[in-house]
């Protein structure tokens, strides 16, 4: 009697979870949201080579442009965060060399098939003296930051096919224009800079978040952001550095020389005044703050929004060296509204961008076909209906 009762409770529980299951999925249905709309992008930028008709002249000067709130794509492939990686590895001390004899033949030599990182297995870098740390314990001072490349390469594709949830870029199976970016290439008098597709959730233009893209070549150890030569800003740093006389004795020499340097400051005046009125002096939140750390070739942000239609938001400068060995930055600034899958050029003397927009429809999760009931409960059922 009391198996009976048993099998009756698990029969009756089995029906109330799969009731009760199947209330839910319906109420999450009638409330779900409509599915969100997702584009794929593809962009080709290509710098055109100098005409001699061109007679069209461009202001030398560079206009800055602020990274702001952007999306940045690109630097994730060329510097990952390795911060957690390099901290958790213990430093290098001076006793390995003396541990290594102990080691099988094969490892000792481990430069010979290790690859050229393989450094990285222990930190080497020099820790600070004790009187000079900040806090009681060891500090790791590890500069986790990789160099970027003298240049990038013109194809920038994914390395996943899984879909995510904030945009990325596309894997190489989603590229539909690599026949004409390499007609581009082949030109004499073109050279192709970028030719890459991501993914995003167009939003209204209130709320996008223009992308940051650069490629080509990286002129940062040539002249800093604003074109100047960093050759000669150094050698005019070392120009205006003050003429100190030094005496025989070291310890007189550091004070005459602390005090002629006082003396120079003091006859010089404050800096506000040595500023005319015609010239006042920069300001430093106007001039550095958000501005890339790396002089690239091309460098800018792509804004996508959509406003019943998709609008295309771009600005570029572009980095051009001159014959008598300067470096010109090109502002290209351009805006339109687009068609899904049209193609759309963007036309400019010095820089052209091919721009195709594709709906993309993210795949959807497997539902689930069978309610998620307890074993036992399922087992007792069973029983219980084989028992009738």
């Amino acid at each position: 009697m009391k198996v009976s009762v048993v099998k009756t409770i698990a029969v009756a529980a089995t029906a109330l979870i799969s009731g009760a299951l199947l209330l839910v999925s319906n109420d999450a249905a009638a409330s779900s949201k409509p599915a969100e709309r997702w584009f794929e992008i593809e962009l080709i930028v290509f710098s055109a080579g100098q005409s001699t008709d061109l007679k069209e002249q461009f202001d030398r000067e560079v206009k800055p442009i602020r990274l702001g709130n952007s999306v940045d794509l690109v630097s994730a492939r060329y510097q990952p965060e390795i911060r957690s990686l390099l901290l958790a590895l213990s430093h290098c001390d001076a006793n390995a060399d003396a541990r290594r004899r102990f080691l099988p033949a094969p490892l000792r030599n481990w430069q010979q098939w290790q690859p050229p990182y393989a450094a990285l297995f222990c930190i080497s870098e020099t820790e600070p003296a004790a009187w000079q740390r900040a806090t009681l314990f060891p500090e790791k001072l590890v500069n986790t930051e990789l160099p970027m490349p003298d240049s990038l390469p013109a194809v920038m594709a994914g390395d996943s096919e899984q879909h995510q949830s904030i945009p990325y870029i596309a894997p190489k199976s989603a590229f539909e224009l690599t026949e004409l970016a390499n007609k581009i290439n082949r030109q004499s008098n073109q050279s192709l800079l970028l030719h890459t597709v991501w993914r995003q959730a167009p939003v209204t233009e209130k709320l996008a978040v223009p992308s940051r893209w650069f490629a080509g070549k990286n002129y940062s150890a040539q002249v800093d952001y604003w074109g100047q030569s960093r050759q000669q800003s150094v050698t005019e740093e070392q120009d205006a550095l003050p003429d100190i006389p030094f005496n025989s004795e070291p310890q007189d020499d550091l004070f005459n020389a602390i005090d002629t340097l006082l003396s120079q400051l003091q006859a010089a005046g404050k800096l506000e005044d040595m500023a005319s009125p015609d010239q006042p002096l920069p300001k430093v939140s106007d001039s550095m703050s958000n501005l890339p750390d790396h002089v690239w070739q091309l460098d800018g942000l792509f804004k996508l929004h959509l406003d019943h239609y998709l609008f295309i938001n771009t600005e570029f400068n572009l980095r051009r060296p001159l014959p008598e060995g300067n470096i010109q930055s090109i502002n290209v600034k351009q805006s339109r509204r687009v068609i899904s899958g049209e193609l759309h050029y963007l036309d400019h003397p010095y820089l052209g961008m091919i721009v195709q927009i594709r709906r993309f429809a993210p795949p959807q999760p497997e539902p689930v076909t069978e309610a998620a009931v307890p074993e036992v409960i399922q087992s007792e059922a069973a029983t219980g209906t084989a028992n009738r």
